[in-house]
């Protein structure tokens, strides 16, 4: 077989791939039976700049130029090359289709071997970070194979789409707060830092202390699957507290943060939690203090109460709480109860353009 110019020369059960992950940006190159190169995309060239890509280049010779010059990040390879070269070509010529993830020194890349019938096969690279796939697949599960990670990759920019339009801030983090996503709405949440900061670029953080510490919990807990969900009011410099709704992400260790404003309205608030729980019309405006960040010194500073007054009727509010067997028996239950009940009350109408 001779050289191939172009990806319309390539054979049809492999020019899926190949077309595939070239106008995704990813690397192709095809050998014949022999194992010598027949076609190789620009992408390839310049990823792997080790030689000239002509019909006497080989799987083999591709290697050894691979780790002459520092471009193999393969530890295995280092180590036992010769080792290595052989269970890679055995496992190439034994496998009709192999899906997997290399690390190289500029990247981690998602490959893809198909090997035909006739002996002819391609490999498919895709750099995951360009292709803005790293911070969804990752460990074992991220062996998806080129084209279904390019379909995903497609689905996932539509729904970023979608999710750039809602005033809704919504993000995707690990259990850590490390950002792996974004709206555009929670990006300008974090541009205004008064609430939620990521002054370092990798972390997000509550600009209060307290707020931030309870924030990391409840992120940890989520991700780790310890609860399913929890709501995390964070106090902003002036105005309504933020409220965020943590949940579990579809991902290990990770978790999807929706933030809103606390509810516009208190009376709404309070009357919302006496509908629902039976309690007092006081019972009601204290459990909205402490849902709105208001420690219970703060709230009873602020209706000139003594702390007895507010710890009794806290006291009764859990009560009522049991009663209706409810799990918010304790502060940090009731607060995360009032939080998510004012998050529904008031997200923002709609991002300013």
């Amino acid at each position: 077989m001779s050289t191939l110019t172009s990806l319309h020369d390539l054979p049809a059960p492999i020019s899926e791939v190949a077309r595939a992950a070239d106008a995704a940006g990813g690397s192709v190159i095809v050998f014949d039976k022999d194992d010598c190169v027949i076609f190789a995309n620009n992408e390839q060239r310049k990823i792997m700049p080790c030689c000239e890509y002509r019909r006497t280049d080989t799987y083999s010779s591709l290697f050894w130029s691979l780790l002459e010059k520092g471009l193999n990040g393969n530890p295995v390879a280092k180590s036992d090359p010769k080792l290595w070269l052989q269970r890679a070509i055995g496992a190439r010529l034994n496998s009709a289709n192999m899906d997997f993830v290399n690390n190289y020194p500029w990247g981690k890349m998602l490959v893809s071997h198909y090997r035909c019938d006739d002996g002819t096969s391609v490999q498919a690279r895709l750099n995951m970070t360009a292709a803005g796939l790293e911070n969804y697949f990752q460990g074992p599960e991220a062996y998806l194979g080129v084209t279904r990670a390019i379909r995903l990759r497609r689905e996932i920019r539509a729904l970023e789409g979608i999710l750039d339009s809602l005033g809704l801030a919504v993000a995707l983090v690990d259990r850590n707060g490390g950002l792996l996503h974004a709206n555009a709405s929670f990006h300008d949440l974090l541009d205004a830092q008064d609430g939620l900061v990521n002054l370092t670029g990798t972390l997000i953080s509550a600009t209060d202390q307290l707020d931030d510490m309870v924030l990391h919990q409840s992120l940890g807990h989520v991700a780790d699957g310890l609860v399913p969900r929890a709501y995390t009011p964070i106090r902003r410099h002036s105005g309504d507290p933020l409220v965020l709704a943590v949940s579990a992400g579809t991902g290990p260790g990770t978790a999807i943060i929706a933030a809103a404003r606390f509810g516009e309205d208190m009376g709404e608030i309070c009357a919302a939690l006496r509908e629902a729980f039976g309690v007092s019309s006081t019972e009601a405006e204290v459990m909205a203090g402490v849902g709105s960040g208001q420690t219970l010194a703060e709230y009873a500073g602020s209706r000139r109460l003594s702390m007895n007054s507010a710890y009794k009727y806290i006291d009764r509010a859990k009560k009522r709480l049991a009663e209706k067997h409810s799990s918010a028996v304790d502060l940090p239950g009731i607060v995360s109860l009032v939080t998510g009940i004012a998050a529904v009350t008031r997200a923002p109408n709609g991002r300013k353009h």
